[in-house]
């Protein structure tokens, strides 16, 4: 019963938060981000170090903290637009959305197979589902569930509201994933995330090491569908959605250094947006946390 009503003023707050304008709630939560940047001098130095150790080693002082400022206020404008795009009029909704690599687009739509999307914990990743739903695209999407359990829930119901993707725990996709390539289906996968070293390949991400999930790799090479980095960024007035080209993944034979190879390509892809548009990435995240690596066993 507690949780129920819990359940129920979580989504009294989302419906009034989600009918802000725009352009006023963009503003609030903006102001939250600033405030969030004065108060949080832990997270405000691991942006900084990230930035000066990892993005540019050359960045003055006024431009780093210039940066972090951005990345905090990016980080809570976009936590505000996760809401506000729950009443997006997909019908109406161009006047939102400018695509880089309509070609890749259209390609992707005309295919024969299915599509695996390769995208990141950068800009505003959740805004991708009405997107595709308003070209068409037939749409799957692994995930984490988050805590506490009323904010998973509410995700989960968010991210199906349309009712025409599914969405796969991170733990017992592999089916779903399969399943959806055979229908000439499209499934989107975000790369990014830490795993234990058991789990995961050690890359290069901005000159240093980082271990990401093996298995996305190792899917990649196994599926035989089209592997297409797909990324969201906030403009002033709308959203620009990007395609970068498809990554030829290449099978030698030799596993390990198969998935080692594929694994650095995406991330490869993934710094080069983040550069583009670096305000837009989380620097006060702790990415580059040292963790003991475990060699990949065949």
């Amino acid at each position: 019963m507690i949780n129920e009503i819990a359940y129920l003023l979580l989504k009294v707050f989302v419906w009034l938060i989600a009918h802000l304008p725009r352009k006023l709630g963009l503003k609030l939560f903006g102001m939250i981000g600033y405030i969030w940047y004065l108060l949080d001098k832990k997270r405000k130095k691991k942006a900084y170090n990230n930035i000066t150790t990892k993005f540019n080693r050359n960045i003055d002082k006024k431009e780093a903290n210039r940066l972090i400022l951005k990345s905090f206020t990016h980080f809570c404008q976009s936590m505000f637009e996760v809401l506000w795009s729950i009443h997006i009029n997909l019908e109406d909704s161009d006047k939102w959305f400018e695509v880089e690599g309509k070609d890749i687009l259209e390609q992707i739509k005309q295919s024969k197979k299915g599509t695996f999307f390769i995208t990141s914990h950068f800009g505003v990743w959740e805004l991708l589902i009405p997107f595709l739903e308003k070209e068409k695209v037939k749409w799957h999407s692994v995930y984490q569930p988050i805590k506490p359990a009323i904010f998973d829930r509410f995700m989960k119901e968010k991210r199906l509201r349309f009712k025409t993707g599914n969405l796969f725990p991170m733990n017992k996709a592999l089916e779903g994933i399969v399943n959806a390539f055979k229908n000439n289906e499209t499934v989107g996968l975000v790369i990014d995330k830490r795993v234990p070293a058991e789990k995961g390949v050690v890359v290069n991400f901005f000159g240093s090491r980082i271990i990401v999930n093996k298995n996305i790799a190792r899917l990649s090479l196994q599926a035989g569908v089209p592997v297409v980095p797909l990324f969201l960024v906030r403009q002033k007035n709308h959203y620009k959605v990007i395609f970068r080209p498809e990554i030829e993944v290449k099978k030698t034979g030799d596993d390990i250094k198969d998935i080692e190879r594929t694994a650095q390509q995406f991330m490869t892809i993934v710094e080069d947006i983040i550069k583009e548009y670096p305000e837009q990435f989380p620097w006060f995240y702790n990415r580059w946390k040292p963790r003991p690596y475990s060699r990949l066993i065949r």
